[in-house]
């Protein structure tokens, strides 16, 4: 029997959730206040790299391939353009990191991933540099197109789910029953009854728009800051975390502190053309939170992406509709019980 489903949020875990439902035809409403500005603001980077640590993401291999995959196809269904495949460069920030990659480049966990080294990579910083594949999702076409679909299909409910108007022991919302409903929320979870206790805290990010005499086309460098190139002389610079603030205003302290770390990438003068500012999800351990609920079981959340959130999503809403629908375990280690520990 087909199940109908309801998500709460319309950031990218919900419209991930979105997409995978549709992709199994399984009945679904997705709810949003049209307030979320985090995943449409993201500058959707998707690569398999930790460079603080030079190490491989959480779960990089099925996560960044996965994700690819799935962007690719709902590219498709959609008939828009948001993938772009994308060059990341690493500037070295001293001998000791430079080394460390180089013996990552021998290792076969990384070898999917890095690019052979090669004489180009010299050229950058005082250090080197070292490349590794990957691609950017264009966040605004991505939420606008899919919402607009939703909406065409008669899908999307423009409200804010509350205890007022939402039973979790019935899953009736506005009169109709739902078999499941998933808060997607993200830091906006606490100001629900359900799962206000899960430790998903606001880290507010901030990101500038510049125009920038580069000729760089498809490659992103990274160092302190990070620069994209989205199309002619435009590039966004990233970006900022400021944790426990919740306000989605862009500050003048963001845009100055987003261009000193830019002057590790280049000395060259930048144009601000625009700013902008989102509160990300994140969690203690900075791992997302993927779970029932402790009494409500047909009551999920799905939460805490923080900046890998383009990354991440795709698989995690994978195994939710698996969950959802073929009643299949979550995995326990994305439980929020690991907090309370």
């Amino acid at each position: 029997m087909q199940k109908k489903t309801l998500i709460i949020g319309g950031g990218v875990a919900g419209i991930c959730l979105a997409h995978q439902l549709t992709q199994r035809n399984e009945a679904f409403n997705l709810v949003d206040d049209g307030k979320n500005v985090s995943s449409v603001v993201a500058a959707g980077i998707v690569h398999a790299m930790s460079f603080r640590r030079t190490l491989l993401s959480w779960n990089a291999m099925p996560f960044y391939k996965e994700s690819e995959t799935f962007y690719k196809g709902v590219e498709s269904t959609l008939n828009t353009n948001f993938f772009h495949p994308l060059i990341v460069r690493r500037l070295f920030s001293s001998p000791e990191e430079a080394l460390i990659w180089k013996q990552r480049l021998n290792d076969s966990a990384f070898q999917p991933f890095l690019r052979e080294y090669s004489a180009e990579d010299e050229r950058f910083g005082p250090y080197g540099s070292g490349c590794v594949d990957g691609f950017w999702i264009d966040s605004k076409v991505f939420i606008s197109e899919s919402l607009h679909d939703l909406s065409k299909r008669k899908l999307l409910l423009s409200d804010t789910v509350t205890a007022d108007n939402f039973n979790p022991n019935t899953l009736e919302y506005k009169g109709i029953m739902y078999d499941a409903v998933v808060l997607a929320l993200g830091y906006k979870s606490k100001e629900t009854p359900w799962f206000f206790n899960v430790p998903v805290n606001p880290t507010k990010g901030q990101l500038l728009t510049v125009n920038w005499n580069n000729p760089v086309e498809n490659t992103s460098l990274h160092r302190k800051a990070f620069a994209l190139p989205i199309g002619g002389n435009a590039f966004k610079i990233g970006s900022t975390y400021e944790w426990n603030d919740t306000s989605p205003d862009p500050t003048e302290e963001g845009r100055e502190r987003i261009l000193n770390n830019a002057t590790s990438i280049t000395t060259d003068p930048l144009e601000v053309i625009d700013h902008t500012a989102g509160i990300r999800p994140t969690t203690p351990d900075r791992r997302p939170v993927l779970a029932r609920h402790q009494t409500y079981k047909q009551l999920f959340i799905f939460n805490g992406l923080g900046s890998k959130g383009y990354m991440l999503a795709p698989s995690l809403a994978k195994q939710l509709s698996e969950a959802i629908i073929d009643n299949k375990p979550l995995a326990e280690e994305l439980n929020p019980s690991r907090f309370n520990s």
